[in-house]
This record gives C-alpha cells, sequence and structure tokens, in this order.
C-alpha cells in the first residue's frame, strides 16, 4: 500500500466568495508524507530499484524531486548518488550531507543518455525517470482518479504547473481512462501554467497555438538535451496533445502575479505553499481577472500545498481545564461521541498516562485527538486511539490525517483504535495510514 497520494481536495469556500466562482477545490500536494507531488513518483521508482535487486540509485533532477527520492531510499536502505554538473554549484550546498559525484568536466551532446548510460556501466538504478517514464506516468495518473472519484465526475477544469509535461499527460491519461470507464462524463479542460519564456514546451506552443497538425510537429535532435529526453518530440506531443483535446491552454505567468497568487492563498485559505510551487493557483487566477474562467468547478494542484496546521500536546490542565477538554471532544466528535463521563474519562487518562493533542491553524483550535494508555505491552496495545475529531469546516484540510500520524509517531506503532462500522469515511482514513481490521470488537449490553 502506497504511503504517498490520496491527498486532501479542499474547497476553497473562501477564495470562493472573494472571487465569485462557484467552486473551487485545492489538491494540497504538500500533505505527502515529504512535502510535495514528486513523493508520488519518488515511491513508484524506490519501488521499483528495490524489486530489481539494485544497491544504489542515482538521482537527479529538481531539489524537492532529488529530496523526495533521497527520503524514500532511506527507508528501503538504497544508497543514493547524485551527480554534479557544469554550473550546478547549488548541490554542494544544499545536498552537502549526500554522496555528491563531480561530473562537472565530462562532455556529453545529452544529457539523458548520458545518465542512462553512466547507470547501465555503474549498476546503479536510474532515478532520473529516463528509464521508467512509464512508471513515472502511472504515479501521476492517479491524480486524475482521486480528483474524479471526490467530485464524482463533474470538474470542469485542472489547473497545473507545466515543467517537463509528465503531470500534464498524466492528468490527461487518467482522465481518459476514467471516462471509458464511465466515471466521468466529459474530461475536464487542462490548462498548464508556467514561466513567460524558457520553457521548451511553452516556446513551442506559442509559435503555433493552433497546434493542429501535430504529425508535422518539428523538433531537432538534442534541442532540449538540458531539460528533455532524446524523444522529446513526443513527450511535447503527447503535452500539446492533452492541451489541445480538452480545449485547454498554456498560460504564462510573471513573478509579480505568481507572488501575488501565493500570498492570496495563505491569507483566504490558511494554505501554506513555496512561491517556485505557485504557478497553478496564479494560472487560474489570471483567468478569473481577465474574466475568462467559466462558473463551474475548478480543481487547482499545489505541488507543495498544505493546510497551516501546528499540532500541540496538552500535558496538563493549566491552559483548558478537564471540562473544557472534555467540551471540545464532544461537541467535535458529534453523532460518534459516547457519554459524557466516559469522555471526561478518556480525557484524563490522556492528559495523566497518555497523550492529548489539539491542531491549531492561526493560534485557534481545529482539530483534537485523545490517546489514553491501556498499559498494557503485548495482549493488547499499549495505547488506544479514544477520540479524534475536527471543528466544523475543516473537512478535507488534512487535520485529522497529522492528528494520527503524531498519535502513531508517539506511540511507535502499538496503538488501537475503534470505529463504527457505518462510519465509511473515518476507516478509510485509518487503512490509508496503515490500521488493519483483525476482529469486531463487542460490548455486552445485557438481554
Amino acid at each position: 500500500m502506497n504511503i504517498s497520494g490520496k491527498t486532501p481536495l479542499l474547497r476553497a469556500k473562501e477564495l470562493e466568495k472573494h472571487l465569485g466562482i462557484k467552486e473551487i477545490y485545492l489538491k494540497l500536494e504538500g500533505a505527502n508524507p515529504f512535502g510535495h507531488k514528486n513523493d508520488r513518483v519518488a515511491e513508484v521508482l524506490i519501488k521499483d530499484a528495490t524489486a530489481m535487486d539494485k544497491k544504489a540509485i542515482l538521482v537527479d533532477g529538481t531539489q524537492t524531486y532529488i529530496k523526495s527520492l533521497v527520503e524514500y531510499a532511506k527507508r528501503s536502505e538504497l544508497e543514493v548518488i547524485i551527480p554534479i554538473f557544469a554550473n550546478e554549484r547549488w548541490k554542494k550546498k544544499e545536498l552537502k550531507n549526500e554522496k555528491l559525484v563531480d561530473l562537472s568536466k565530462i562532455k556529453f551532446e545529452n544529457k539523458m543518455v548520458f545518465l542512462s548510460d553512466y547507470c547501465k556501466e555503474k549498476n546503479y538504478y536510474n532515478g532520473t525517470g529516463y528509464d521508467s517514464r512509464h512508471l513515472s506516468h502511472m504515479a501521476l495518473e492517479e491524480l486524475g482518479e482521486e480528483i474524479t472519484k471526490k467530485l464524482k465526475g463533474e470538474v470542469s477544469s485542472v489547473f497545473t504547473q507545466l515543467s517537463y509535461g509528465y503531470t500534464v499527460t498524466s492528468l490527461y491519461n487518467g482522465f481518459v481512462r476514467e471516462w471509458v470507464q464511465g466515471d466521468m462524463e466529459k474530461y475536464p479542460r487542462i490548462y498548464s501554467c508556467t514561466i513567460p519564456k524558457g520553457n521548451k514546451i511553452y516556446d513551442d506552443y506559442k509559435k503555433n497555438l493552433q497546434i493542429d497538425n501535430l504529425d508535422q510537429y518539428d523538433v531537432k535532435p538534442n534541442r532540449y538535451s538540458q531539460h528533455l529526453f532524446t524523444d522529446e518530440s513526443h513527450l511535447i506531443e503527447e503535452t500539446l496533445k492533452a492541451v489541445r483535446d480538452t480545449n485547454g491552454s498554456i498560460i504564462s505567468i510573471d513573478e509579480g502575479l505568481l507572488k501575488e497568487s501565493a500570498n492570496l492563498l495563505r491569507n483566504k485559505e490558511d494554505i501554506v505553499l513555496s512561491t517556485e510551487d505557485a504557478y497553478a493557483f496564479a494560472g487560474f487566477y489570471k483567468m478569473v481577472k481577465e474574466g475568462k474562467a467559466e462558473n463551474g468547478k475548478h480543481v487547482i494542484i499545489l505541488n507543495d500545498g498544505r493546510s497551516d496546521v501546528e499540532i500541540k500536546e496538552i500535558k496538563d490542565f493549566s491552559e483548558y481545564t478537564l471540562k473544557g477538554l472534555t467540551d471540545i471532544v464532544e461537541e467535535w466528535l458529534v453523532e460518534y461521541g459516547d457519554p459524557r463521563d466516559e469522555m471526561e474519562d478518556a480525557v484524563e487518562n490522556a492528559i495523566e498516562k497518555g497523550y492529548f493533542f489539539l491542531a491549531y491553524r492561526n493560534g485557534v483550535p481545529q482539530g483534537v485527538c485523545v490517546l489514553v494508555n491501556i498499559a498494557v505491552d503485548t495482549f493488547l496495545a499499549t495505547y488506544h486511539l479514544a477520540y479524534i475529531g475536527t471543528k466544523v469546516g475543516n473537512k478535507g484540510r488534512g487535520i485529522a490525517t497529522k492528528l494520527i500520524e503524531r498519535a502513531i509517531e508517539v506511540s511507535e506503532g502499538k496503538l488501537s483504535l475503534h470505529v463504527e462500522m457505518e462510519n465509511i469515511r473515518a476507516k478509510k482514513l485509518y487503512e490509508k495510514v496503515g490500521f488493519k481490521a483483525k476482529y469486531f470488537r463487542m460490548n455486552y449490553m445485557g438481554d
């Protein structure tokens, strides 16, 4: 079971009011284990490297991509090799704790072909994606499936950041599959957002905005040797086809709009993301400002976007009283709560022997997690997740997931929980983070 993916799809109601748009959804890819959409690809590539019994993996690309692969490689005890080419001094500074190989004096016509040959010679797994493009596409296609299932196939448009074209083509393939299966009436428009100049796909898009004759699309050999693969014409064709077939477009974003967009997300929805990964929302925002955004359901994929949540442990009753904490639990669990005296007993146990967590956003409590200590080491799990809940209006922000992850961390995995059989949403969340049902627990209720 993958630990990446199935990230929150947050409905941005404050943005809807501010921009006058019917429905806006934010796909928070920063909720992945290591904080980026790249985690999806990294996890699959590391699984492949392990299956091939490789002992080392060569990793190259952007800093966020390298970070994702490094973290997953550590979990599988794979050695990581990071090449340094000319004009890549940033790697020595940002990746100084990793194993770096200086290849700055090596001459080659095509970087990706060189790395592929280098990996074969050294028996390294090629983590650049060149030798396993199909796996990268497969990992990212799940984005389309998750969006389709969450919104029941009704999506007007999807905005994503354009770099090499992987996400665009993967989204397209994912939506087409959902359409073929009957889960989507028609696939949404795909809008790719990028810098005004310097992105090779966008540069060619501007040269021929009609892009009707893709079969005649001409790309000279090694033209994009620093960015794409030797079959770059095929990759560009796929990207432009995805845009054309969905009646979407490629949108250029300047630096000023990028910063304004990141600030707007932060101020209106408490979403934290880096400015360099704000292109997708900036493209949507630009269309809204120009009056070109239709009044439908729009999904914006935020590569490293995450909800601004802080988890705080409550260790005594100095800040909150027993009654006050029990009130929070009772209010946020609604129909899944227990009798008042039972909840109060659990809260008291959590403060004295277990853990009581509150999730905050902007200093205001938004979620609660009560972990009681059963004081049994072998027959039962040491800790029991008695209660977990979020304040109304926080659905889809990933708060419950963060609270559960903290509970697993402090209990070292010695953790059990109960879930109402009809609470399907909660069961799926627990299964995603690693819980499995071994048996049904039954309470004696009398004759």
